[in-house]
């Protein structure tokens, strides 16, 4: 889809973030990357008009990043994809199988608990 990893990872978190979107250090740190980093990125994806700059109305000197209606539109097909090919994935084990793997997984999910990753779900 002509998308990084460090792009999708930044379409994915705005993706999650409120409308308004996000500051580019909150975008870093989020990513655990420095904030230059972070706006090369940005600066990739807004040059693919996936994303947009506006002045934050509660501090003119910074700038907040949200996904433009392009890049909503490639989130969701991006999301789309990576279902079907879980999808794929997951389809050689029978039904019950499934169910039993997600059983599993919920136990070890709530016995190993790890501090919640921003923009995460």
């Amino acid at each position: 889809m002509g998308i990084t990893p460090h792009q999708s990872r930044v379409l994915s978190l705005l993706g999650h973030a409120e409308a308004e979107g996000l500051r580019n250090s909150q975008l870093a740190e989020r990513l655990h990357i420095a904030a230059r980093s972070t706006t090369e990125v940005v600066d990739q994806l807004e040059a693919k008009q996936l994303v947009v700059r506006t002045p934050d109305p509660a501090d003119r000197r910074a700038t907040l990043i949200a996904l433009s209606p392009s890049g909503r539109a490639q989130l969701g097909k991006m999301s789309q994809l990576r279902r079907d090919s879980m999808a794929g994935y997951f389809e050689k084990l029978s039904a019950p199988d499934r169910d039993e793997l997600a059983r599993l997984l919920e136990i070890l999910d709530r016995e190993n608990p790890r501090s919640p990753r921003h923009g995460c779900k």
